[in-house]
C-alpha cells in the first residue's frame, strides 16, 4: 500500500518538479484574484470620492428643480384643499363657540385670520401674478405649441 495517491507521482530527473503543485497555483491564483477585487474596489472608492464633488450640487439642483415642477403643478388642487380646511376649521370654531358660549382665544383668531389672508392670496393668485411679475421686472415666457 503506498502512501502517495495515484494522481501524485515522484518527479523525475527531467521534470521541473512536483505534480502535486496544483494545488499550489490555484491557491496563487486565487489569492492574485483577491488582490485584483481589492484594487478594483479601491478604485472605485477612489472614484467614488473625487467624481461625488462634482456629481452631488447637480443632483441636488435637479432634485429641487423637481420639486418646484410638482409643486408648480400641485396649485390648483392644494389651493382648493386649504380653501376647504380654512372653511371647516372657521366651522368648527364657529360651532365650539356656539356650543360653549365661549369666547375665541386671540391666538386662535389671529391665527385663523393669517391662514385666510395666506389662502385667499393663494386662490388669488392668477389674478395677482402678472401684476407681481410685471412689478418685479420678471417676463414670463409664453407656452409654445405642438402644432407650431
Amino acid at each position: 500500500m503506498s502512501v502517495i495517491g495515484p494522481s501524485c507521482s515522484l518527479p523525475s530527473e527531467t521534470s521541473p518538479g512536483c505534480a502535486c503543485a496544483t494545488a499550489t497555483k490555484e491557491t496563487t491564483g486565487a489569492k492574485a484574484a483577491g488582490a485584483a477585487t481589492v484594487t478594483a474596489l479601491a478604485a472605485a472608492a477612489c472614484t467614488a470620492c473625487c467624481i461625488l464633488p462634482f456629481t452631488l450640487p447637480a443632483a441636488v439642483i435637479a432634485f429641487a428643480g423637481g420639486s418646484v415642477a410638482l409643486l408648480d403643478h400641485a396649485h390648483g388642487w392644494m389651493t382648493k384643499l386649504a380653501v376647504a380646511v380654512v372653511v371647516c376649521t372657521w366651522s368648527w370654531i364657529g360651532w365650539q363657540r356656539w356650543r360653549n358660549g365661549r369666547r375665541i382665544a386671540r391666538l386662535t383668531a389671529a391665527l385663523m385670520i393669517l391662514a385666510t389672508l395666506l389662502t385667499a392670496t393663494a386662490a388669488a393668485w392668477p389674478l395677482i401674478e402678472p401684476a407681481a411679475f410685471h412689478a418685479l421686472g420678471i417676463m414670463k415666457k409664453k407656452a409654445v405649441r405642438a402644432s407650431e
